[in-house]
């Protein structure tokens, strides 16, 4: 099972767009499936040109050999990632994990459609793991703290998002609300996201 920090490290360079070795490694074999671990060496490869097109990244931009060992082996004892004769997989649970984040992701490229949403949660002490994992999920999201359990954010939850919460047994604790205006939005300014 990957660690939390782990997890959460993905989630932050997927969802900023901002890719880091381990998250590129992940995000190329969700997307191309299984390869070997040296087309990630050479830019001139033919097969390296999609995956960097699709995650703009520089052609110069190569990782060094060593970061990359590294990270496939970090990916590898983490279980998001598994080797079998020299080819890179995702495993069903890494493939499971990215596939998640990769839909959250999307959910960020979507046009506005000029309609904010509001979660306002009163999740108690003994689920505080929960109302953690929700905080996050809204921080990915691009969501604004207003106040200690009050978000605004312009993107909707995801599905998976939704579901969770239901599963988790939040769905009492937490309102989700599409508020057409705010009156004055130079105060959203104000605040920082995470």
């Amino acid at each position: 099972m990957p660690s939390q920090k782990m997890l959460s490290s993905l989630a932050k360079s997927i969802m900023s767009g901002s890719y880091r070795t381990s998250s590129f490694i992940c995000t190329t074999l969700f997307e191309l499936g299984e390869i070997y671990l040296e087309i990630f060496f050479n830019p001139k490869y033919a097969f390296t040109r999609p995956s960097r097109r699709l995650f703009d990244l520089d052609q110069n931009w190569q990782p060094s050999r060593n970061s990359l060992q590294v990270e496939v082996k970090r990916l590898i004892d983490q279980g998001i990632v598994g080797k079998k004769n020299s080819k890179l997989g995702l495993t069903k649970e890494g493939r499971s994990i990215i596939s998640g984040l990769v839909a959250k992701r999307k959910i960020l490229d979507k046009k506005w459609d000029g309609k904010y949403r509001l979660v306002i949660f009163d999740i108690p002490e003994i689920k505080k793991a929960s109302r953690r994992w929700l905080r996050e999920e809204l921080y990915l999201l691009q969501y604004i703290q207003l106040q200690k359990s009050v978000f605004i954010g312009k993107y909707p939850l995801s599905q998976n998002i939704i579901r969770d919460i239901k599963k988790s047994r939040l769905s009492d604790f937490v309102n989700y609300l599409l508020v057409d205006k705010i009156y004055d939005e130079r105060k959203l300014k104000l605040f920082n996201p995470h």
